[in-house]
């Protein structure tokens, strides 16, 4: 089985960082950028992402305008929000929801959840 690339977009260092250190001990493919611009520039050079992990608000450009933007590139994407200000109610019904700070154990499950419902390719 191939493995799991995760594209993590948090424009906060330390969270950036934590995410993608943990991601990448679970055994995912991790690409960590600081911003949605970078993102989208990734995006257009990398072969689609399995997940995206996005924080919810950063400057530029708001996590749900990017991850609409990253799944018309990429439609099979599964989509999890990170956000310490936003409830789970402002989040599109396609993407997981994680409240900062998490412990790493519900980032593993938001993680795997997200992976679980990503629609299939095939379909």
């Amino acid at each position: 089985m191939a493995t799991v690339k995760v594209l993590v977009v948090d424009d906060e260092p330390a969270v950036l960082s934590l995410v993608c250190k943990a991601l990448s001990a679970q055994g995912y493919e991790v690409h960590a950028v600081s911003g949605p611009r970078q993102a989208l520039e990734l995006m257009q050079t990398a072969p689609c992402f399995d997940l995206v992990v996005s924080d919810v608000i950063m400057p530029e450009m708001c996590g749900p305008e990017l991850v609409r933007r990253i799944t018309k590139m990429c439609p099979t994407i599964a989509v999890v929000m990170m956000s310490g200000y936003l409830a789970a109610e402002a989040i599109s019904p396609r993407a997981r929801f994680i409240s900062k700070p998490f412990r790493m154990l519900d980032l593993y499950s938001v993680v795997a959840s997200a992976l679980a419902l990503a629609p299939d390719e095939a379909s």
